[in-house]
């Protein structure tokens, strides 16, 4: 059985939809701090250059989480255990932004794409 490393993809993908979920926010970067193993899961997300207001940031970080546990990469930090950094994998054509936008569509259910008012 092989394995496959999709933590780096899954990020950019997350990345990817908060970004069209939040146009005003045309800077939001995410990072994320990863054990070495498992390789199904992250420890940590960080939110760049996105809003100064603290409660924002963190729901934005956790809706990140939220996009992905649906992707299949549950986000728990694990004290006492080594991490490293980890960037998201970015598409780098439009047309594969497009299709990434794609299957992230497909990969979340219908109800979580609905528009949230503020």
């Amino acid at each position: 059985m092989t394995l496959r490393d999709n933590r780096a993809k899954h990020l950019g993908l997350t990345e990817m939809a908060l970004r069209a979920a939040n146009p005003d926010l045309p800077n939001l970067r995410l990072m994320g701090q990863s054990h070495y193993w498992p390789i199904d899961s992250l420890a940590f997300v960080e939110v760049h250059g996105g809003p100064r207001d603290r409660d924002h940031r963190r729901a934005l970080r956790a809706e990140a989480e939220r996009i992905l546990l649906h992707l299949g990469c549950e986000v728990r930090l694990e004290h006492g255990r080594d991490i490293y950094l980890l960037e998201p994998q970015r598409p780098e054509t439009a047309h594969e932004e497009l299709r990434l936008l794609l299957r992230l569509r497909r990969a979340l259910p219908a109800a979580s794409r609905a528009p949230k008012g503020r």
